[in-house]
């Protein structure tokens, strides 16, 4: 979990650096790409289920990534999000990386993002016996889109497909009476549940550049 805080950071930085020094280098130098910079926010729908009894469960996604674009076709960028499941929520942070089919005003164009949750908890957790907490995992986020622009603004149509891993630690107690001492001995059992969640997404997003 720490690797993937000191990974946002650490993309968060590099692309304010690239994005100042894309003002510093004037565009008349010949073979040096040019840097632009870019943001948006995203939000759509998560469309699965894990206990499919229910059928299937639709719930919300969102999230801002703001990066540089590099000549016409590659942007790349930092991401926070929040992501919501049945009985779960998760906040990742992640890398991003998107790449024009054609290098047109309009286009196709895929991404992925990959990172990990930042937090994670549970909604019912006041209600599960034993509960001590929840840790978020790995996100990976694979997408396809279409993006149309109009002067600096952006809006884009994206459907992909999300995976995120959570984990919550329960603690029972396990304590016996020892007649030779005279007392009660024994530790907490620990254990540690985890949970794959797959989902379709479907989602729209209005940024600049």
């Amino acid at each position: 979990m720490k690797g993937f805080i000191t990974l946002g950071i650490l993309l968060t930085q590099a692309v304010g650096l690239i994005a100042q020094g894309s003002y510093e280098k004037p565009d008349s130098i010949v073979g040096v790409k040019k840097f632009e910079y870019y943001f948006y926010l995203q939000s759509g729908t998560l469309i699965g289920c894990n206990e499919c009894s229910r059928g299937k469960e639709l719930t919300f996604t969102g999230a801002t990534v703001h990066g540089v674009k590099i000549g016409k076709r590659l942007r790349v960028g930092a991401g926070l999000g929040y992501d919501s499941y049945y009985g779960w929520n998760t906040m990742p942070v992640f890398g991003s990386a998107s790449w024009d089919l054609f290098a047109k005003r309009n286009a196709f164009f895929v991404q992925f993002d990959y990172g990990g949750s930042l937090k994670s908890w549970k909604y019912s957790q006041y209600d599960e016996y034993g509960y001590q907490g929840s840790e978020g995992g790995r996100m990976v986020n694979p997408m396809v889109g279409y993006r149309v622009r109009y002067h600096d603004i952006s809006l884009a149509l994206l459907v992909g497909y999300k995976y995120q891993r959570v984990s919550s630690t329960y603690e029972y107690p396990t304590y016996y009476w020892d007649p030779l001492r005279g007392q009660i001995m024994g530790e907490p059992n620990k254990t540690t549940m985890v949970k794959e969640m797959n989902r379709f997404m479907l989602s729209m997003s209005i940024g600049w550049k």
